[in-house]
């Protein structure tokens, strides 16, 4: 009698971050990287990866749950029943050249590797408190209660490291490791416990 093996399950969290460090491996244009190499990458990264652990029939569906962080494009099929999906980061401009190193431009300000200093840490917070944020606030309930809006993903506060030019993975693992999987939780669970240096 064979015996089934149970499939491991990882979270979502970390099949987001995967698809966006596969779509950041791309050298297409645009910046956008093709459904079938995501689908590879996440194959290799995770095994026994399957999309209907996070209630849904294909990766893609996975990834169209997150408009805000995903972009898709279906290209004209060449032939029937062969058209190509595409995926880029929404938060991300175009470029030409996708996220090879011959992208660079001399104009564009350059990324700070490096922790976010507790100030910068502390501008974060204050930024995701606010309406364009999590945006906290009372529910107008009775008795009066918080609500909030996330989407369980660190989607906001990668978007505000990229405006103030610093450097997104090295900050989001720290904020996980302190944490914060989602944009909540980095108001919740890291915002007393940033390093002061």
């Amino acid at each position: 009698m064979d015996m089934q093996v149970a499939q491991p399950v990882y979270p979502e969290f970390a099949i987001l971050d995967a698809v966006e460090q596969s779509i950041r491996q791309t050298t297409k244009s645009y910046g956008y990287q093709h459904l079938a190499t995501i689908g590879e990458y996440l194959r290799n990264q995770f095994p026994g990866f399957d999309p209907a652990h996070y209630g849904c029939e294909k990766v893609l569906n996975l990834i169209e749950r997150y408009p805000d962080r995903f972009k898709v494009k279906w290209s004209a099929p060449l032939h029937k029943g062969r058209s190509h999906v595409w995926v880029r980061l929404a938060a991300e401009p175009k470029t030409k050249y996708g996220y090879s190193p011959k992208s660079t431009d001399a104009t564009k300000p350059e990324i700070q590797a490096r922790i976010m200093t507790q100030a910068e840490f502390t501008r974060l917070c204050e930024w995701l408190n606010g309406s364009k944020g999590v945006n906290i606030r009372p529910d107008g309930g009775i008795p009066p209660q918080i609500t909030w809006d996330c989407d369980g993903t660190l989607h906001k506060t990668r978007l505000w490291l990229k405006r103030h030019n610093l450097h997104i993975e090295k900050n989001v693992s720290l904020v996980k490791r302190l944490g914060g999987h989602c944009d909540c939780e980095v108001l919740f669970n890291v915002i007393d416990r940033w390093p002061s240096s």
